[in-house]
């Protein structure tokens, strides 16, 4: 064979066997959408998803990795962070693929199925697909970076909004003429005023109990104290000058919420969680007079 022709040969392998490569190449790309991306994220406000997998011979392995930024608008205290990395495994199935990720004690199933250079991914239980988008590492840096700025963010601020918080917490409470409870029963009626509430959170006013003895032996009686305490927006205490009810504390620990609704204490006299419900001026004095109607016609 002259040397032209074996030139000629040697040329033409070549080119099949790039030819050859190229077209497996671009099967084996197809088939592995996983390997083509260094990462497929979901960023909301809350925080970042990212699946870091690669698959081989239909065979996924890999991490899912969460960074989450709990923030709580009912909540002063500070935010967290949280950060999250859980070992993967799945394969190819029918038009997609199945993930399987060790989160506790019981794995988490996740059915996937590619969107062109994304992932759409449904959560074993859950009706709805989420999109993971196809980035590169400096996206993905990009994503961290911007929950955790918004976490430092809300660190360095946490004072200026925790008494933010507490300012209109009192404006709250203050406003109302007072919370008031009245049992099922109507063997009792209590009625909580909180007259001034300072920032640190301590309080005064009066607490008024009005109960109804169930056999109708003995009369009705009223006894107004004064009180005090301490209350966050969350915690709410009280103690008075006699006790209210003994107590080991000497005072009782009780509940309210951010936009005082209500403030639950644990009475005996009201037989579990008394629920304090705020109340306007007439309000209060249609309830009492109603109450003490009832007395009487108890009494007889």
């Amino acid at each position: 064979m002259s040397k032209t022709k074996i030139w000629i040969v040697a040329v033409l392998t070549v080119l099949i066997i790039g030819a050859v490569s190229w077209s497996v190449y671009q099967t084996i790309g197809k088939k592995s959408v996983l390997n083509q991306s260094y990462a497929f994220a979901h960023k909301t406000k809350e925080g970042v998803n990212w699946f870091k997998i690669t698959e081989r011979k239909g065979k996924v392995t890999g991490h899912l990795n969460e960074t989450i930024l709990e923030e709580s608008p009912e909540m002063h205290f500070d935010p967290n962070l949280f950060k999250h990395k859980y070992q993967l495994t799945g394969k190819t199935i029918e038009n997609g693929y199945e993930f399987e990720v060790k989160q506790g004690k019981d794995p988490v199933m996740y059915e996937v199925h590619v969107a062109g250079k994304d992932l759409s991914v449904k959560k074993q239980g859950e009706n709805k697909s989420i999109t993971y988008k196809a980035v590169d590492q400096k996206k993905l840096n990009a994503y961290q970076k911007a929950i955790q700025d918004r976490y430092d963010e809300l660190i360095d601020d946490s004072e200026t909004r925790f008494y933010d918080y507490l300012r209109d917490y009192i404006k709250k409470v203050t406003g109302a003429y007072g919370y008031l409870y009245t049992a099922e029963d109507g063997s009792c009626q209590l009625f909580l005023q909180v007259k001034h509430m300072h920032i640190e959170g301590e309080w005064e006013g009066s607490f008024l109990m009005r109960t109804v003895p169930g056999d109708g032996s003995e009369p009705y009686k009223e006894t107004k104290l004064e009180a005090g305490g301490v209350s966050d927006g969350i915690m709410f205490n009280i103690s008075s000058y006699p006790e209210i009810e003994e107590t080991k504390k000497g005072y009782i620990v009780g509940s309210t919420n951010r936009g005082a609704k209500s403030i639950k204490l644990p009475l005996k006299m009201a037989g579990g969680t008394a629920e304090f419900k705020p109340v306007t001026k007439q309000e209060y004095q249609i309830k009492s007079e109603a109450f003490k109607k009832q007395a009487e016609e108890k009494k007889k």
